[in-house]
């Protein structure tokens, strides 16, 4: 820089004004103007900040009604998140206008029946007002509660238990022994291309940022032994001798994400996709723990691998507990340690020992940025609204500097036409 400004001093003195003063010092204004022309511009040359997302899962449970889904967005943009998760998919019913599903029970008491608001659009224009981005958050496989029957939607579309019982996922015996859900099938061609179907109808009628699978997954290791997966499965293996029951289920559901894959590229290639995933892969070495590979047929790496999925978001609902065999931080940095160059936003529970601990919630936020995650995202707002201190507590702690959310450079870039 010295030399450089010498060489600034002599072109001052040598040429510009007409007859200059042979000992009159350069025009110092414009030495520094020139010199601050030559210095590196820190906003342009300076790395890109990389952005972090910082969601919240709102779930069907976390609102009553439209004044409640306002006021939840409404104080997680004040807490300074920058996305919202919004379930508007259940147990395969809907929480949106659609084509090919009821509108849920939760709305008015009755399956089927039209509500007064839409549940999705009162969110993406909430969200967006806030400069947020609204992730559709979509339970795939779920189909309905255990217990109870399903009743007679009010309308044309009924439930697809209801048409479709044959498409129920069961274990050996020949039933649904789940204690929470009745699933469908992923081995089920006919399955998985009704659940196409329902998300390019919603893509094609809802301006989402993000679409976020949960519940895609097999309730357990004997599912699904319906008519159709087995003898899919009995075909495979002859030709494939090696293959075994694990291997064949996983690949189905590996296909469901596939296909839903494609149709996100093809009517929205903008729009995020992200699954909720179960927060241990495989054990850890010495660990006897659930898994999502071995257990729910959940190879959610592959996913990434293949390309066909931006972003997991791996439930980790532990605490940081170094040497436990759930220990949040190794968990977590073994999601990031196999990310194939996508994203992983690391997803916490609100609660830890049934308590709400801001001190857990703020050390698991700073270590999932020392491990490089992309984000995290936070169960559930409902956890949060108990006391709305804690929304607080997160806009002056972690999330007190404003952030974007990050670019996806494999993605096109969004652009959305202004308010």
């Amino acid at each position: 820089m010295r030399g450089l400004l010498a060489l600034l001093i002599v072109a001052s003195a040598c040429g510009g004004d007409p007859e200059p003063s042979s000992d009159a010092p350069p025009d110092a204004e414009a030495i520094d103007a020139a010199v601050d022309a030559a210095e590196p511009d820190a906003e342009v040359d300076a790395p890109a900040d990389p952005g972090e997302l910082r969601g919240v899962w709102i779930t069907r449970f976390g609102y009553a009604d439209r004044d409640d889904l306002e006021g939840v967005i409404d104080r997680a943009a004040a807490g300074g998140f920058n996305a919202v998760f919004v379930q508007i998919r259940a147990e395969a019913d809907a929480y949106y206008n659609s084509a090919y599903e009821p509108w849920s029970r939760r709305l008015t008491g009755t399956l089927g029946r039209t509500p007064t608001w839409d549940p999705l659009r009162v969110a993406i224009d909430r969200a967006h007002g806030h400069g947020m981005e609204l992730h559709a958050y979509f339970n795939v496989f779920t189909a309905w509660p255990t217990a109870g029957v399903i009743p007679v939607a009010e309308g044309t579309k009924q439930h697809v238990l209801t048409q479709h019982p044959e498409w129920l996922a069961v274990d050996s015996t020949g039933t649904n022994r789940d204690a929470e859900y009745r699933w469908l099938s992923p081995g089920n061609p006919a399955v998985r291309a009704h659940i196409v179907n329902v998300v390019r109808d919603l893509l094609s009628k809802y301006d989402v940022d993000g679409l976020h699978l949960d519940r895609i997954r097999l309730p357990g290791p004997d599912y699904s032994r319906d008519a159709v997966s087995t003898a899919a499965f009995a075909t495979a293996q002859a030709a494939n001798p090696q293959l075994t029951w694990a291997d064949f289920m996983r690949s189905q559901v590996n296909a469901m994400v596939a296909e839903i894959h494609d149709a996100l590229v093809e009517l929205a290639p903008t729009v995020k996709f992200s699954a909720a995933v179960w927060g241990i892969y495989q054990p850890l070495t010495g660990c006897s723990t659930s898994q999502g590979y071995g257990q729910f047929y959940q190879d959610s790496l592959a996913w990434l691998e293949a390309g066909t999925m931006d972003a997991l978001v791996p439930m980790v609902y532990w605490s940081i507990e170094p040497g436990a065999c759930t220990d949040w931080s190794t968990l977590v940095d073994g999601f990031i340690a196999a990310n194939a160059d996508r994203h992983i936003w690391a997803g916490m529970l609100a609660y830890d020992d049934g308590e709400y601990d801001f001190a857990q919630i703020r050390q698991r936020i700073e270590r999932s940025r020392e491990a490089g995650a992309q984000g995290t995202v936070i169960f559930a707002s409902n956890y949060l609204d108990e006391d709305p201190a804690r929304w607080s507590e997160l806009a002056a702690g972690p999330y007190a500097v404003p952030a974007a959310t990050p670019v996806m450079p494999w993605k096109p870039v969004p652009i959305r036409a202004a308010d």
